[in-house]
């Protein structure tokens, strides 16, 4: 059986993806889906081994998720090509993504606009690194309703691949 893989792509894998990756995984688990869904992140200019920041490891503790043994990893053709769907945070990820992968284009989309209509002004999420723990939280209620809004069809997908 093979598994549907979401990958989240940022910049540097230590802000946003993190969030993104620990949260969609806790849907995962908490509907023992882990046999069906991989999730994992990667950064466009992320170098390998970092941490997440420490705003992002606090915000995902005050919502009950661990992202303390996360490490960071830079995009690269083996993620992509094994990913079933790719998640960018912004659409200068996406671009970049589909210049370098065109033949991954069929599944690489912003967060804010997989299965979602969005204005072209509203697809990205803002990178909070070097900013407050307030601006973290808010990013990760973005991430967070964002996951919420897909999970469905995520799931769906997850289905049909999984069989």
């Amino acid at each position: 059986m093979s598994r549907f893989s979401v990958l989240f792509i940022c910049t540097a894998n230590i802000c946003r993806t993190p969030m993104a990756e620990v949260y969609l995984r806790k849907l995962v688990i908490s509907e023992s889906l882990s046999e069906e869904i991989e999730v994992l992140s990667a950064g466009t200019w992320a170098i390998q081994g970092v941490p997440p920041s420490e705003n992002s490891q606090q915000v995902c503790s005050e919502n009950g998720l661990d992202a303390s043994t996360l490490r960071s990893k830079p995009v690269n053709p083996t993620l992509l090509n094994r990913s079933s769907l790719v998640l960018c945070m912004t659409t200068e990820h996406k671009n970049d993504l589909i210049t370098i992968f065109p033949h991954c284009k069929d599944k690489i989309y912003t967060v804010k606009e997989f299965c979602h209509s969005v204005p072209p002004d509203k697809l990205s999420i803002k990178d909070p690194h070097g900013r407050t723990i307030d601006i973290h939280r808010a990013t990760f209620v973005e991430i967070r309703s964002e996951i919420d809004r897909m999970w469905p069809t995520l799931k769906k997908r997850a289905a049909s691949v999984t069989g």
